[in-house]
């Protein structure tokens, strides 16, 4: 059952119960990482080495997949990646000579259940064996896991894979064989296939492997495909060593079976000083097993991140993805970003958010301070459509104080999402701006979600104004926000309207204390029809 956007009166996304519950999706991570003994001067694996171990860890994978891996790299991502099991065998002896297709799965996420190997050769089962037209051998592996986050759920048939660079017969039959592989090893499984396909996407193989075959259809689905359904020029995923070369053939590709959810699928495009970690970019996959009756959700998040520095007086980005990536939202309101200040080193925080979290981000100005601008940030699993800051009144010696709305596109209709920091200090003001906020969206049909910190309780004038025009997705719910290490208030919230377009599934705390000085709130909707 895969799923993404639909139409908005039917739904605005998709999430698993599990999801609403907070289960931590499948993080797929797919790498051909340049074998080790190639002559490439300034690229070679010494000097590049530890910066391609950062990139796998900044993602962050359950399941990794890497390719052209000798029995070296291998060892260095097994010692580098702490926490993994990995698995691998050479393609020339079925042992430690020669490339591998290594699998590496998190041991504390995943039990093993079993594993082996297969030769893309009509003698599939014997290592090192060469078949069709292929000018080296080439070699799947093979893992079958149990969740330990669902011990009840399938189990999880992870395939990675290296197909011919030049037999064009051998790139076909590989991929078929691959499918048959599914049909024999995956019964009663969820599927996860990674690789280097040295394929584009009107290749043979790619319909070998996703497209219909002797009339069937394939068990799998390609999770960018999904995720991205109109192609654009710059969806490359081989790099040359060079960074700026996104063009040419998606050759990389993570394939899934029908019965998971895509939450996100994208190529990770890290770079540093004009070099990347490998001759390919990585490419990512964000999965949930999908049930034939789950509820149709938006998962929101508030989180006011205090320009990503926490109560240890640490300026952490990454730390402040993980707390977003764990909560898997379709929608966040971020409020106290930095956009290029001294403070925080010149960096675009939302981009760069977006960047760690493989979600469309941007930035909405309060004020200009150090350099740059300091105001709140929006990430969407969705594109984002037209950008408006909106001023609220205030005293002009008071810190300026906007609503920054982003128009969200799905199937044709739009959502408009918006986040808001209101005034910290004086409640005359907040009352001031709680009132523009409902003149801003006064008779508004379409859907609307407000979500932001508020600097005011549930039962403050303000607040007050603001639910005689909005609902107040977290009423009769205790969800203390500050402070940070003992809540004794909410101050930070998510509210929609028009009344009744959406119910209210699960309202909670994320039980976050050091990351910043505001718990976040995650909210889960499920859309009602008109």
């Amino acid at each position: 059952m895969i799923r993404l956007a639909l139409p908005f009166l039917v739904v605005v996304a998709v999430a698993s119960p599990a999801a609403a519950l907070g289960a931590a999706p499948v993080r797929v991570m797919s790498f051909n990482i340049r074998y080790g003994t190639a002559r490439d001067g300034d690229n070679a694996w010494e000097k590049r080495k530890g910066f391609l171990g950062e990139t796998v860890a900044a993602f962050d994978p359950d399941l990794l997949g890497t390719q052209e891996t000798l029995a070296a790299q291998r060892d260095f991502l097994a010692e580098k990646l702490t926490g993994y099991a990995a698995l691998a065998a050479g393609r020339d002896d079925g042992r430690d000579a020669g490339e591998m297709a290594a699998v590496f799965y998190r041991k504390d996420r995943f039990e093993k259940l079993d594993g082996g190997h297969f030769w893309f050769s009509e003698t599939p089962d014997k290592p090192g064996s060469k078949g069709w037209d292929a000018v080296l051998p080439r070699v799947a592996t093979w893992v079958k896991l149990k969740d330990r986050t669902a011990p009840d759920d399938k189990p999880v048939l992870f395939i990675n894979a290296h197909l011919d660079h030049r037999g064009e017969k051998a790139r076909l039959e590989s991929a078929r064989l691959i499918r048959t592989k599914v049909a024999e090893l995956g019964k009663g499984c969820r599927v996860v296939v990674t690789g280097d396909f040295n394929a584009g996407e009107a290749s043979a193989p790619y319909t070998g492997l996703f497209g219909k075959f002797e009339d069937q259809p394939s068990p799998l689905v390609d999770t960018f495909r999904l995720a991205h359904p109109e192609r654009g020029k710059n969806e490359g995923t081989f790099t040359g060593f060079d960074p700026g070369a996104t063009g040419g053939d998606r050759i990389d590709w993570i394939g899934c079976s029908r019965d998971w959810d895509v939450r996100l699928a994208g190529i990770d495009r890290t770079a540093r000083d004009g070099r990347v970690p490998s001759d390919h970019f990585p490419v990512t996959a964000v999965l949930r097993p999908a049930a034939p009756d789950q509820k149709l959700t938006l998962r929101v998040l508030c989180y006011n991140v205090h320009h990503c520095e926490g109560t240890d007086g640490k300026l952490d980005l990454p730390r402040i993805a993980r707390v977003i990536r764990a909560a898997d939202p379709d929608l966040v309101a971020l409020q106290e970003l930095d956009n290029t200040t001294k403070r925080t080193g010149g960096v675009d925080q939302a981009a760069e958010l977006a960047r760690l979290t493989g979600l469309h981000g941007a930035f909405g100005k309060a004020i200009d301070f150090q350099g740059g601008g300091y105001g709140q940030g929006i990430l969407s699993r969705f594109p984002l459509g037209a950008r408006t800051v909106h001023p609220l009144p205030g005293a002009p010696k008071q810190e300026a104080r906007v609503a920054f709305e982003v128009r969200v596109k799905i199937d044709g209709r739009e959502l408009a999402f918006v986040t808001t920091h209101l005034d910290h200090q004086l409640p005359a003001e907040r009352e001031q701006q709680a009132a523009k906020l409902n003149d801003l969206f006064a008779g508004t049909e379409s859907p609307v979600i407000l979500a932001g910190d508020l600097n005011t309780t549930p039962d403050s004038k303000a607040f007050t104004a603001l639910t005689a025009k909005w609902t107040d997705a977290t009423a009769g719910k205790r969800l203390l926000t500050v402070p940070v290490d003992r809540p004794a208030e909410q101050i930070d919230h998510v509210l929609f309207r028009p009344a009744g377009r959406f119910r209210v599934v699960s309202a909670s705390v994320i039980d976050e204390p050091v990351a910043s000085d505001h718990r976040p709130v995650l909210v889960v909707l499920e859309p009602v029809a008109k």
